[in-house]
């Protein structure tokens, strides 16, 4: 089986040796052979070679730069978009399209309201008490782009104070969602874990043949992948429940952060930790979110085409 490579210690090297990359840092010389990664991700303060970077590419291998934050600053494609363009021809009729557009939204909005409900329901048994997470369920209603947005904003804040209020111990505080850049731990694990899945679902949606930078619901904002941040939305409470779990079931203490004037950031150590872990329950788990991330983009697929 294939997995993410993830080099995040700084000072490391990555270079190729015949059919292999290897990392060199203090903790000694890894090889790895090319097919066994399915994409890199190189945090800052590592280099990697030239010759290694056409290496990945030329094998179909995205690489990815985050910084420090685990926010996707670069990507490198190992190839430019599939020649059947039908896919994508579709995506640029959506957006000329404002009444398909809204459906297509609306569909996102009440999927995503789904996952809310259930994962509510496990930690409280509120999903049936919840009258407004039914009612978005039974019935999204909104005539613009900026109420949809509002609406998603509500249903954010709802997902976060459950969390917040079931499940974060007490050495922790959540207060809001921050990020740019997060400013306390609980913000750095839940901006950490988005980043790393968006960057996942780029070479997911062009392997299905989307423009992951054409969106229809988040506005592209310079390198943004605006599709990809619209795909993200319906798997955001599986992947907000995966960090809150992580709290509630004490992988991470306050000491495994740093809080300084420009951000919060996870210590290298607990990174490490935190890698193995994603890597273990959102990537290689049966059924993996990407599973569901797929399902969700082959019944996009059908309704636009």
């Amino acid at each position: 089986m294939r997995g993410l490579l993830f080099v995040a210690t700084p000072g490391s090297v990555v270079s190729r040796k015949d059919n292999n990359v290897v990392v060199v840092n203090e903790n000694g010389t890894h090889k790895i052979p090319i097919g066994a990664i399915e994409h890199i991700f190189i945090f800052g303060g590592v280099h990697i070679t030239t010759p290694t970077l056409r290496f990945a590419t030329t094998k179909g291998k995205f690489v990815f730069m985050l910084n420090q934050f685990g926010k996707t600053v670069s990507v490198v494609l190992p190839e430019p978009l599939t020649s059947d363009y039908r896919t994508r021809l579709a995506q640029y009729n959506l957006l000329n399209d404002n009444e398909r557009k809204l459906s297509v939204i609306e569909f996102l909005l009440k999927t995503k309201a789904k996952n809310v409900g259930y994962i509510m329901g496990l930690n409280e048994s509120k999903y049936n008490k919840s009258i407004y997470i039914k009612s978005l369920i039974e019935n999204v209603r909104f005539n613009t782009l900026q109420e949809a947005l509002g609406i998603d904003g509500n249903l954010n804040y709802t997902m976060f104070e459950s969390f917040r209020n079931s499940m974060l111990p007490s050495d922790f505080r959540f207060d809001a969602r921050q990020y740019h850049p997060p400013k306390d731990p609980v913000n750095a694990l839940l901006s950490l874990t988005y980043s790393i899945y968006y960057s996942v679902l780029i070479p997911m949606a062009m392997s299905f043949g989307f423009d992951p930078y054409l969106g229809f619901f988040h506005i592209k904002r310079g390198k943004h992948a605006a599709f990809c941040s619209d795909v993200i939305e319906v798997s955001r409470p599986w992947l907000t429940l995966f960090v809150f779990q992580l709290l509630n079931d004490g992988f991470f203490h306050p000491m495994d952060f740093i809080v300084n004037d420009k951000g919060c950031f996870i210590k290298q150590k607990a990174l490490r930790a935190y890698i193995k872990i994603f890597s273990e329950r959102i990537i290689h788990k049966d059924e993996s979110f990407l599973d569901y991330s797929a399902d969700f983009l082959k019944k996009f697929k059908g309704m636009i085409e």
